[in-house]
């Protein structure tokens, strides 16, 4: 448990890769578990829209999810396709925070962007894209990564340990969760592809529960 939670949930959603052809089922899932789970927290992980066109739509799903809970995001690295700029605009346009600017309070948490941002007073939560974040911020004494990305390798053979493989073979945290010092990392394999191609690794959100 996250330390100076008392309870809540938190909802994080990455690699959405919002395009034409995929946006309108991309977002019913997300709106059907955020309404059903109700978490106070929403993050969004980055590799949000992959094409100018549904900019709107982000701007439209964070609007939504709003009525629903706090939201906030940070990029990923196919954001730039459309511009990290264009991106932000539609998340603070729909209502939400932008966590690369700077982090917000949920709880009693700081909730951050970048490991740079924790003031090293009291409990955080990293919301990152990149599984590597881990590595910072576990040196910096931050509880909780949540990270995306990796997609699970999007075929998964056999575990071993925390491992996905072969996936873990090429990537160090393709894995679920895991608990180093202290601090936990928990990788979602995303909420959908660039590929449709998945052996053994469903698409997902990843929703974290903190016990009162």
């Amino acid at each position: 448990m996250v330390r100076g939670l008392a309870g809540g949930s938190l909802l994080y959603a990455s690699d959405i890769h919002l395009r034409p052809k995929n946006q309108d089922l991309i977002c019913s899932e997300l709106f059907e578990v955020a309404e059903r789970e109700k978490p106070g927290l929403i993050l969004l992980g980055g590799d949000l829209v992959d094409h100018r066109s549904s900019l709107s739509c982000l701007t439209s799903v964070v609007s939504r999810l709003k009525k629903t809970a706090m939201v906030a995001a940070v990029s990923g690295n196919h954001d730039r396709i459309v511009g990290y700029g264009r991106v932000r605009e539609a998340v603070l346009a729909g209502g939400g925070a932008w966590l690369l600017d700077g982090g917000i309070q949920w709880g009693g948490l700081e909730v951050i962007g970048r490991v740079e941002q924790y003031s090293g007073r009291g409990s955080a939560v990293l919301c990152s894209h990149y599984p590597t974040d881990f590595s910072p911020a576990l040196k910096a004494g931050i509880d909780l990564v949540l990270a995306g990305h990796l997609h699970g390798w999007q075929i998964v053979l056999w575990e071993r340990g925390e491992y996905l493989y072969p996936g873990a073979w090429l990537s160090r945290w393709n894995g679920l969760r895991f608990h180093r010092e202290g601090s936990t990392l928990l990788v979602s394999r995303g909420l959908t592809d660039l590929f449709p191609l998945r052996w053994n690794c469903p698409r997902e959100v990843v929703l974290v529960k903190f016990g009162g």
